[in-house]
């Protein structure tokens, strides 16, 4: 091993953070991805909930917009809310206690 070439290499005597912009960074015009089975776990999560009987307020995300609605029930497609407004499961991109 010893005879091998020395290798130049310039010393590091400042702190690298070169692709802090890259990786943290958002566009404005990103299209946010909607992942299904999150979806459905958070759904399943909110009305195995014990301390939640029949209404339970949640931030429902949208592609486009977010609105807080109060749920009171869930068939296999849709959640109900309390004015009886059928909320389609697939269009939910995200959905959290309000």
């Amino acid at each position: 091993m010893k005879d091998l070439p020395r290798v130049f290499a310039n010393p590091i005597d400042r702190g690298i953070n070169n692709n802090r912009s890259f990786s943290y960074g958002k566009l404005e015009n990103e299209r946010q991805v909607r992942d299904e089975h999150a979806v459905l776990a958070k759904i399943d999560k909110l009305f195995k909930n014990d301390s939640t009987l029949y209404a339970i307020d949640c931030i429902i995300k949208f592609e486009t917009n977010e609105e807080k609605y109060t749920i009171i029930g869930k068939t296999s497609n849709n959640l109900v809310t309390k004015t009886q407004k059928l909320i389609p499961i697939r269009e939910i991109y995200d959905i959290e206690l309000a």
